[in-house]
């Protein structure tokens, strides 16, 4: 808009209206300022066609030489028309350049024939056009150009803006040639593997400076002038980098045993151990190098015993054996676990195993103790380190106690204290118990013998910690275990008439009872053959049903009705 109205004021002025109109629309900006007047309108202005860029660029000069050259902005044919973005007699401290409504942070630098890229995108242009950094500056200070404002001069190699922190170390090459644009570090387009060293394993995660640091001369110097560096190093072998850990005993060859992948990964790739006088086998051979040969200590070790290297996992509880405790008589370099130590070796102990035992997992038995619990078990010796845990060999008694815990908590005791557990179970299996009742109180016979004995002897306490079977307070009563089925018909004093007085274990059947003696009515005659069921029948109350015993009807009638059917007269014996 503004350039609009700036060529029709402009036409105005010098075409349409006569000598007499023509007057300035506003005040020139500071830089125009010798142009102020109507005399010099025709300095930049052509009569009938407003401001003419051959006038500007009779003025600008070396904007001119870079448009005749065909480089930069104004040879676009977008800016070729100077008014198109400079626009004047808009005030005294107007800003001749008119970036357009979206301002200057919008214009697109590609136009210029650089492009902006990376963090170069982010800077704000007086961040870079600095007079400092003028390429131009004497042709530019020469012309009358404001060095504080003119965007020209300006290089686009890397140390037009940067200094070469690497003081021509790499002269020749381009800096993009291993440098990005989005930040100095790291550097992208550089691959050492290019280069006459190339990085291999662990070196190729050092830090550049490891390796390449500032000479002694520069170290010393003004900051400015500090620099890395590169093309001299302090050495290609290993000793100009890294300590000789064997002191020179082993030659200055470090690759015969060693590679840059790691310093004790691939030495047993190189140095053959079966040359020595202790060949790696098995977990040995994984076992790296510093766990036996320490820093600094000999190469030759004198070691003979597994005990030189490993302590004694078993604290000398081994040690009355006639090995003395060998640890090859049960162990090899294979691994710790398993122990070579078989059933046909344990059954040569003072514990052969037998029976469900045999099938029972080493560690169930012999497990992890402290020290302190170690120290209580007969004939174990005291241990060298007091914070340590093993396993347990010894045991001070082969009692089942000494394993399984009491799951009868003390009910059965006067048993255990004379015959063990095994006075009831054996070593085959815990169910298969074969306790003699006879030796109690309630000897098991006739239909007592047949029930398992879970079906008296119950569980107690359930739901509880000490909830178990059972035993010792077993009720003997018959009452206690079955039901009475005879709803109270026997009793006596009040009391039920014990059970045995009828019935014997052998069977439920009162096979006891005596009809002429335990009752007040003598089976004599034919009542001798009929059978119990039918005097004696069942009847139901309250939704139970018995076997109805007394009170029944002495009487004939009470049996046979009121007559008796002919020929059937009751003979008496």
């Amino acid at each position: 808009m503004a350039c609009g109205i700036a060529t029709a004021v402009a036409t105005l002025l010098l075409g349409a209206l006569p000598a007499a109109a023509q007057i300035s629309p506003g005040p020139l900006s500071r830089p125009h300022a010798s142009l102020e007047g109507s005399s010099q309108c025709p300095a930049c202005h052509d009569p009938g066609r407003g401001v003419a860029p051959s006038k500007c660029l009779s003025c600008h000069k070396a904007l001119s030489a870079r448009v005749s050259a065909g480089q930069g902005l104004h040879t676009r044919p977008e800016y070729r028309d100077c008014k198109t973005c400079h626009v004047d007699h808009q005030g005294v401290d107007y800003e001749l350049v008119w970036w357009g409504k979206a301002g200057r942070g919008s214009f697109d630098h590609a136009h210029t024939g650089h492009t902006l890229e990376g963090a170069h995108a982010r800077l704000d242009c007086p961040q870079c056009h600095q007079p400092r950094l003028n390429q131009m500056k004497e042709s530019l200070t020469a012309q009358h150009v404001d060095l504080g404002r003119t965007y020209l001069g300006l290089g686009t190699t890397c140390t037009s803006c940067h200094a070469d922190t690497h003081r021509g170390q790499f002269a020749g090459r381009d800096c993009t040639s291993c440098h990005g644009q989005s930040a100095w570090k790291p550097a992208p387009g550089f691959d050492h593997a290019k280069t006459s060293w190339p990085l291999t394993g662990k070196h190729a995660a050092v830090l550049c400076v490891k390796c390449h640091r500032q000479p002694a001369a520069a170290a010393s110097a003004d900051p400015a002038v500090r620099f890395v560096s590169f093309k001299e190093t302090s050495g290609r072998e290993c000793a100009s980098c890294h300590e000789d850990v064997h002191r020179g005993r082993l030659g200055a060859a470090c690759a015969n045993c060693h590679s840059t992948s790691s310093w004790g990964l691939l030495e047993r790739v190189k140095f053959d151990h079966k040359r020595t006088r202790y060949p790696l086998e098995a977990r040995h051979a994984d076992v790296a190098c510093d766990r036996c040969h320490r820093p600094g200590g000999p190469r030759t070790l004198p070691y003979a015993h597994c005990t030189d290297c490993h302590r004694d996992a078993h604290f000398g509880q081994l040690l009355t054996r006639t090995d003395k405790g060998a640890c090859e008589s049960c162990h090899d370099v294979k691994g710790f676990a398993p122990a070579h130590y078989g059933v046909e070796d344990h059954q040569k102990t003072a514990y052969p195993l037998e029976g469900a035992h045999l099938a029972v997992a080493c560690n169930a038995c012999h497990t992890v103790a402290t020290v302190d619990e170690l120290k209580r078990t007969a004939s174990t010796p005291v241990p060298r380190e007091a914070s340590s845990r093993g396993p347990r060999l010894r045991f001070a008694s082969t009692r089942c106690a000494a394993c399984h815990r009491d799951v009868h908590r003390g009910d059965l005791d006067r048993w255990v204290k004379a015959g063990g557990c095994e006075s009831c179970h054996n070593g085959e299996s815990w169910r298969s118990a074969g306790f003699d009742h006879a030796k109690t109180r309630f000897v098991l016979v006739g239909g007592h013998a047949k029930p398992p004995c879970s079906d008296c002897h119950k569980k107690v306490e359930v739901g509880t910690a000490n909830e178990r079977v059972g035993f010792a307070d077993t009720p003997i009563e018959c009452a206690r275990c079955h039901r009475n089925t005879h709803r109270g018909q026997f009793q006596a004093a009040g009391k039920e008439i014990a059970c045995d007085r009828c019935h014997a274990p052998a069977t439920l059947k009162a096979s006891l009872f005596n009809h002429s003696k335990d009752s007040a009515w003598p089976l004599d005659g034919a009542h001798a053959r009929v059978a119990c069921e039918k005097c004696h029948r069942r009847e139901t109350r309250d939704g139970v049903t018995f076997v109805r015993y007394k009170p029944l009807s002495r009487t004939c009638s009470g049996c046979h009705g009121p007559s008796l059917p002919r020929g059937k007269e009751i003979v008496s014996r």
